[in-house]
């Protein structure tokens, strides 16, 4: 530890630092633009916090203590090694850390002052980590690097946020195995789940490589095809709702823009009356949580299904399951729900209403044409039967018109009407949308398909980029504890854990 005399000099060196700034300041009167007064000091606040820091350390010592050696577990004296300094970046810039070293008997060094500080293993502060992760996981590592050099008046490169990532978001899925459960004023009577897919381009070297057969089978591209194929990122969600029963034509309107201008003005001065009273808003999402995965489905649903144990402990809430009629998302969740023994939970699996009228849409086009005046019609009106539980009427309809009018029909309207009746047949039973109207269940998966967006595709498919696996996942797992608002509480997690990993010994002193 340094003497009060030493302390009391470095002290004088920061106070003189301090009376410059407030010199410039003084001499800048009538002579500088703000804007230059502005950003020059800022850059003399860092010289000043770099030197505050540089005396903290200095004054912190560098761990020898004469006679006093740390001891091994045994209790065995540890020898002293000498001190040598050792850089450390701080947002400040960098500064250097002497550390004394004592050799461990059975190898390797032992610095104490490294438990003191609680000093990461690599030469970057948490705090300049936790800034540079956190531009990098909403930007592209060039201009989030670029960005923070700028401000800070670093040099770092592009890639230290790739490398640095890597072991940061391995503590995402620890993390979140230890979250509390939201306040009970905050969450809903019931909780929603969906899932649903993107894709992330793989770079080359990651590719699988065909062999055989299939190798020679297509030895180039064809024209317009692109190289490289697409690794899949499976996103799910959960939330939780407060359920409000609603009528099949406000559905209708809603997917056929048919509200007038008064009954948009109304809803927004019903929407602000109830905040006024303090009102949750119905069906709306409360406390959403996000996360994406490239591990496959099970991955996936055993993350949700894991975090929805933490968030309804008691398990008392009714589940509602929202899915695009992927087959492969609907028997993963089934098995998980199972596995979980959260089955008899589920209390509906809704296929999203904008899927559905997609087919509707097809159809009508094909047997309307897309500008035809009966094509908005039809498509309204078989909305309507679907949403009054009517699938089997529309099923049978489709299939009349396919069996009579069939030597009146092309081909192309055949298989569409076909496709169309196939897709609605199998989904039949995710199709009670009367029933889930009258319960006030969401019956569209725009919250994941949201998650889909502004998870991954936002930031993981940019013009020319190019993933390896770990590296996507590395930034899909940070991204996703910035979108669920958790940085500030995974950062201390984070933090502790590492402090737990790298001194999980304290070592006494010798007497």
């Amino acid at each position: 530890m340094s003497t009060i005399y030493a302390t009391e000099s470095l002290f004088e060196s920061v106070d003189e630092t301090f009376a410059q700034l407030k010199e410039y300041v003084v001499g800048a009167v009538g002579q500088a633009e703000l804007h230059h007064v502005e950003q020059e000091l800022f850059r003399r606040v860092q010289q000043v916090g770099r030197a505050l820091l540089e005396t903290f350390i200095t004054v912190s010592g560098s761990g020898y203590q004469a006679d006093h050696p740390p001891l091994t577990e045994d209790g065995e004296p540890m020898r002293y090694k000498g001190a040598a300094p050792s850089p450390y970046v701080s947002i400040f810039g960098e500064i250097n850390i002497l550390r004394a070293a004592y050799a461990h008997p059975r190898g390797g060094r032992v610095y104490p002052l490294d438990t003191q500080l609680n000093l990461p293993q690599h030469q970057f502060s948490y705090l300049l980590l936790k800034w540079l992760q956190a531009g990098s996981a909403e930007q592209d590592f060039r201009t989030a690097v670029n960005r923070f050099n700028e401000i800070f008046d670093f040099s770092f490169f592009p890639e230290l946020p790739q490398r640095q990532g890597l072991p940061i978001a391995a503590y995402v899925e620890p993390f979140y195995q230890q979250v509390e459960t939201p306040p009970a004023a905050t969450e809903g009577s019931h909780i929603a789940l969906s899932a649903d897919g993107k894709g992330v381009r793989i770079l080359q070297s990651e590719r699988p490589q065909p062999s055989g057969e299939e190798a020679l089978a297509k030895p180039r591209l064809g024209k317009g095809e692109k190289p490289g194929i697409k690794k899949e990122a499976v996103v799910v969600t959960d939330f939780s709702f407060h359920p409000q029963s609603r009528t099949a034509e406000s559905i209708v309107k809603g997917l056929l823009n048919q509200y007038t201008r008064q009954e948009k003005k109304q809803a927004t001065l019903d929407r602000q009356d109830r905040r006024q009273q303090g009102l949750p808003e119905p069906r709306a999402p409360h406390n959403k949580h996000v996360f994406a995965t490239l591990a496959g489905k099970d991955a996936a649903f055993e993350h949700l299904l894991h975090h929805l144990q933490r968030r309804d402990p008691t398990g008392q809430k009714p589940l509602i399951a929202l899915l695009d009629g992927d087959p492969a998302l609907e028997n993963t969740l089934s098995e998980q729900l199972r596995r979980y023994d959260l089955q008899d939970h589920l209390k509906a699996t809704i296929l999203d209403i904008t899927h559905a009228s997609e087919y509707l849409w097809e159809v009508g086009t094909a047997l309307h044409g897309e500008k035809g005046p009966a094509r908005v019609l039809w498509v309204e009106e078989k909305l309507y039967a679907l949403l009054e539980g009517k699938v089997g009427y529309v099923i049978g309809g489709l299939r009349q018109r396919c069996t009579k009018n069939q030597a009146h029909l092309t081909l192309a309207q055949h298989k569409t009407l076909e496709k169309t009746i196939t897709y609605f047949d199998n989904h039949r039973h995710m199709m009670e949308y009367h029933t889930y109207l009258k319960n006030g269940y969401p019956i569209s998966t725009g919250v994941v398909e949201g998650a889909c967006g502004s998870l991954v595709k936002n930031r993981m498919e940019q013009s020319g980029m190019r993933w390896s696996v770990a590296g996507a996942q590395a930034v899909l797992n940070q991204r996703a504890v910035v979108k669920n608002g958790d940085w500030e509480d995974f950062w201390r997690f984070y933090i502790d854990a590492e402090r737990e990993r790298l001194y999980p010994t304290i070592y006494e002193k010798a007497a």
